[in-house]
């Protein structure tokens, strides 16, 4: 297709009418046809033009105003609010709360509403938290000096949250801090020798404790079942995390009084509930050494004075038994399972926590908490238990989630090392276990050693699953032995046929054929994503052989399909995917739609438009095809904002399209994040406030997840710039976090370093890299960059660091590393 970009303008018409959004044909049918020029980048609109909406609407609220603000006209609702709080008057500040912060869409809550320097202040709930705190200080106060809640005027910190909530500016950052608050208050008040769960003072705040608890755990205001608030606490206190939430410690906190307590006051029967379902969760709390030091020092914060005894409390938390005193259960108890007595763990209970906990941590890419984890399981596998008849499968099962998950994060030693162990435990692989085994070798890419492993399954007598046989398929496809490949495909086609033939209808013997998979869309499917690419021509023999078994394509098929014709440039074909579509009656998903516009904004259609027309085009777009019933997924919303980012510089466009994102309850990804993230890095002067403000941001969100190719970008950028301390901050987190860099990222540290003459950090580093100790305890991710890095170290010992205290240890190191990677 000849590319009209560069040929002369036509004449724009002085007025334009809306049209209807393209359809998915008409999108692809018009690829085969020219499209008009558009106007040029900066050429001035003819004067007979009529402005858009966005336009028309500045125009009239921009008229002259030479001696005023452009912000006058706004009330500082935030920054007023803010005062008042700062001044310490409860009463001031929740009467102005009150009559300004009437709901969710009133002016005080509206962005649009507020000055410019108000916004931020909104957006980061600081002033709400700060108001809260200040609210439940108050209610405290006046707690101690009236004795009883009836007598108190002002609202309780739960009241406080329900009127946050109807303003939608509730956060689980806020209620966490404020459970947090009130267990330290109680603790205190222990401390001094108060009967917490009898004394009239804090009996309330330990109500207000346990009301807030489930509105931390679930987004409605309701009652939930005491058995889920107990599965909610169980995944708190067992998560593998290094810095464990104000509202685990406060579960913690309580847990303590209640172990110190001597007897249950009646009045708090209708709580007896979940108080039991959380003593029988917090005994079995595991915290790491670094969310011990965690928690002391967020102990040690709210008690300058140590009144809390930060380092004798914390121990006691991490080593709490179950509540005596809420084992006796009043005779008018009614639920079974009240006298139960807090049992330990069973082997399948902890074979379940912990295949739970192994895939949280490869999912999150944490090797060091995954390697933990491993040791933690050795006593589970020398327990004989383990291995009696009723616990093996749930065993196996366990050891097939650490193969998983060492094998996902490229740790094949490791996964090897799994592999040895359940042999020698007498645990014999299964379908499955070969399943991993085999898809293992698709990171190495040695199908020798997968087809070996398929023979030594077969030997054994099992037979192969879909998976097994998808899984062989896609090795070989994938690494261009298409032959092999293809003899897969027939040989499981041969197979069930052959199981087909033996079957006999009149007989009443088992049916043979349902051991024997047959050829099904995920196996097609599975050839099909192999050979996308330089290997597509390739595709239609692959669907003849699904022809032969009646095999019929589902969206998927025809996603990869249509991605195959427009990445090659047939826009025929393209068009005539998307009409067999139709006619099977099979409706476009949300990857239909990232396949168009990755094509779509292949070509140059954006090229000649300026960014406010970007900007219009890109929104008209995903309106066009959510009025064709379709949802944008988050890969589609990354591949806009990347390429607006990228390729056009736009990121008004790009934060016009994360906006729409949000609005649509699509959650930021780790990949979104890297996309802003680089673009604020590479900018022109780099966007560092920016990338800060963005940091903030991610933090602020709970559940968030980072993967390593984020911390990779942080580093490279912030080391790119001359920013030791953050630079050396993040690469400090990754190892916390057992998070591996790539060498690419330890290029720019140590570049870094090198620029800033740090030679004895460079040292370091570089003995850290050979000896994976320190920072790269955890070692290093992949081969790119390997040797430059080395290369770059080397020059570095011939030079600079040639008479440094390291010198002649660096030398030696680098010369080792030369042998070891044959430069």
């Amino acid at each position: 297709m000849i590319s009209t970009r560069y040929s002369r303008p036509r004449p724009k018409p002085a007025t334009t009418t809306p049209t209807r959004p393209e359809s998915l044909y008409d999108y692809v049918a018009a690829k085969t046809t020219p499209q008009p020029a558009r106007r040029p980048r900066n050429t001035p609109a003819p004067s007979n033009t009529v402005p858009d909406a966005q336009h028309a609407s500045s125009s009239i609220h921009s008229s002259p105003r030479t001696n005023s603000k452009p912000d006058a006209h706004l009330v500082s609702y935030t920054s007023n609010l803010q005062e008042l709080v700062s001044k310490k008057d409860a009463n001031a500040a929740w009467s102005y709360f009150c009559a300004h912060y009437t709901a969710p869409d009133c002016s005080a809550l509206d962005p649009a509403c507020l000055p410019f320097i108000d916004v931020p202040k909104h957006k980061s709930r600081l002033v709400y938290t700060e108001l809260l705190s200040l609210m439940t200080r108050h209610w405290i106060q006046q707690l101690e000096s009236l004795g009883s809640p009836e007598n108190i005027a002002s609202p309780s910190p739960c009241d406080v949250l329900q009127a946050f909530d109807r303003l939608a500016i509730s956060s689980p950052s806020i209620t966490s801090s404020l459970a947090f608050s009130l267990a330290i208050h109680l603790q205190l008040a222990a401390a001094k020798g108060l009967d917490v769960l009898h004394d009239p003072t804090t009996k309330p705040v330990l109500v207000q404790l346990i009301e807030l608890w489930p509105l931390c755990f679930f987004p409605r205001w309701e009652t939930k079942d005491h058995k889920a608030f107990q599965s909610r606490c169980a995944a708190l206190v067992r998560a593998p995390t290094q810095k464990p939430s104000g509202l685990v410690i406060s579960l913690l906190l309580v847990q303590d009084l209640l172990c110190r307590a001597k007897s249950f006051p009646p009045d708090l029967e209708q709580y007896r509930l979940h108080l039991r379902a959380l003593s029988r969760t917090t005994p079995f709390a595991q915290f790491s050494g670094a969310a011990v030091r965690h928690i002391e020092m967020r102990l040690k914060s709210e008690s300058p004075d140590d009144a809390l005894g930060s380092a004798q409390l914390t121990a006691k938390l991490c080593n709490l038994r179950s509540a005596s005193v809420l084992v006796n259960v009043p005779a008018n108890a009614t639920l079974k399972d009240q006298n139960r007595p807090v049992a330990p763990e069973t082997v399948e209970q902890k074979t379940k926590r912990l295949v739970a906990y192994v895939s949280h941590a490869a999912d999150k890419q944490n090797l060091d908490n995954l390697e933990r984890l491993w040791t933690e399981a050795q006593d589970l596998f020398a327990d004989e238990e383990s291995r009696i008849t009723d616990n093996a499968p749930s065993t196996l099962r366990l050891y097939e989630a650490f193969l998983s998950a060492f094998f996902q994060l490229r740790r094949p030693q490791s996964g090897l090392q799994v592999w040895n162990s359940m042999l020698n435990s007498g645990f014999e692989p299964t379908v499955r276990t070969w399943n991993i085994m085999m898809k293992s070798c698709h990171i190495s890419r040695d199908i020798n050693i997968m087809e070996s492993m398929w023979q030594r399954m077969r030997n054994s007598g099992l037979q192969p699953d879909v998976v097994s046989w998808s899984t062989r398929i896609y090795g070989h496809l994938r690494v261009g032995d298409i032959r092999q490949g293809m003899s897969a495909l027939d040989e499981m086609g041969r197979e069930w046929f052959a199981s087909q033939n033996k079957r006999n209808p009149k007989s009443a013997a088992t049916n043979i054929t349902a051991e024997i998979p047959a050829p099904n869309i995920a196996i097609l499917n599975t050839a099909v994503s192999a050979l996308r690419g330089s290997r597509a021509h390739h595709i239609p023999n692959v669907l003849a052989w699904s022809r032969s078994f009646n095999i019929e394509a589902d969206v998927d098929t025809y996603n990869m399909l249509l991605a195959v014709a427009l990445n090659g440039g047939q826009a025929a074909d393209a068009a005539s995917i998307l009409k067999r579509m139709a006619a099977s009656n099979i409706e476009p998903n949300s990857s239909t739609f990232t396949i168009l516009v990755n094509s779509m904004l292949s070509t140059t259609m954006l090229n000649d438009l300026t960014k406010v027309e970007q900007e219009a085009k890109i929104m008209g777009l995903i309106s066009s095809f959510e009025e064709c019933g379709l949802k944008v997924d988050v890969q589609g919303y990354a591949l806009l904002i990347d390429r607006m980012l990228k390729e056009h510089e736009n990121l008004a466009a790009a934060q016009s399209v994360l906006g729409h994102m949000m609005a649509r309850g699509v959650q930021c990804t780790p990949h979104i994040y890297t996309i802003l993230m680089t673009h604020y890095f590479d900018a022109n002067p780099p966007a560092l406030f920016a990338a800060d403000a963005l940091w903030n941001d991610i933090q602020k969100t709970k559940g968030h997840t980072l993967d390593v190719i984020f911390y990779d970008r942080m580093v490279e950028g912030f080391a790119r710039h001359g920013d030791v301390g953050r630079t050396m901050a993040f690469l400090n987190r990754m190892s916390k976090e057992g998070k591996r860099p790539g060498w690419l990222a330890m290029m720019a540290v140590v570049q870094c370093l090198a620029r800033n003459n740090k030679w004895d950090r460079v040292a370091q580093i570089v003995i850290d890299c050979h000896k994976q100790e320190g920072l790269l305890s955890v070692g290093l991710r992949g081969k790119k960059g390997q040797k430059d890095f080395w290369y770059y170290v080397g020059k570095l010992a011939d030079n600079e660091l040639y008479d440094s205290e390291h010198g002649k240890e660096i030398f030696a190191i680098v010369e080792a590393q030369r042998e070891a990677l044959g430069m």
